[in-house]
């Protein structure tokens, strides 16, 4: 694996529509990797992040393929681009300092009376904070990862009525909606949240395969890509 690290050039103008149509993004990140005929690029995830001096957007891609990114057009990046190889070797009981922007997502039942016929059988993007945890949760259990913490006994103030409130070590940060501007898909957008934590490694191999492959739906839009460091 690979990982490389872009920095934008925020006067370039494809740069910025790029910045403002995430799958448009997708595709110009692309011509840094092999064609079809060549063997095609494998799995690519992508997350635009800010850097720490003076807000200028950063790109952060994972890739099975080492990036030619002097194919990117004249003038994208700033500065020329960083990559790396990457292997991740982590332990059972390890923890680590992660970062997830991710879609979640529920698949609306069939048997949904409530739900619209528009919805029954789709994909629905997860509002509330204790889903999108409960979301998180789920894919870490299946992913080979937990994250400390805990459910609590909490009330619904307007309502008075008992509810279960998360308590984990994962901050929750929404960051709107992410349009859906791939061609002939322009209808709808992607919820988009921002996870920071900390997290136990519980199954190595299966963590390593989550990691490579990406957390939740909607890859090609910047989301899936869990960066992982040390405490």
């Amino acid at each position: 694996m690979f990982l490389s690290k872009l920095v934008l050039n925020p006067r370039d103008k494809q740069a910025r529509a790029d910045l403002a149509r995430p799958y448009e993004m997708h595709r110009t990140l692309w011509r840094a990797f092999p064609a079809a005929d060549a063997g095609g690029a494998g799995r690519v995830l992508f997350r635009v992040d800010t850097d720490r001096f003076g807000g200028r957007p950063v790109v952060l891609v994972q890739s099975v393929s080492d990036p030619n990114w002097a194919a990117l057009p004249p003038g994208y990046v700033q500065g020329g681009a960083e990559s790396k190889p990457f292997d991740l070797r982590v332990a059972a009981q390890q923890q680590l300092r992660f970062r997830l922007r991710a879609n979640p997502t529920k698949r609306v039942s069939e048997k949904n009376e409530q739900a619209g016929d528009t919805l029954r059988g789709k994909r629905v993007g997860l509002l509330r904070e204790s889903d999108q945890i409960a979301w998180l949760l789920r894919k870490g259990a299946h992913g080979g990862f937990r994250i400390a913490g805990g459910w609590v006994d909490g009330v619904n103030r307007p309502t008075g009525a008992p509810v279960r409130v998360p308590e984990f070590r994962v901050a929750v940060a929404p960051e709107g909606r992410a349009r859906n501007d791939k061609p002939g898909h322009r209808d709808g957008a992607f919820v988009a949240v921002r996870f920071d934590g900390v997290l136990e490694v519980t199954d190595p191999e299966v963590f390593r395969a989550s990691v490579f492959a990406g957390i939740g739906t909607g890859k090609s839009y910047g989301f899936g890509l869990l960066s992982v460091a040390p405490v």
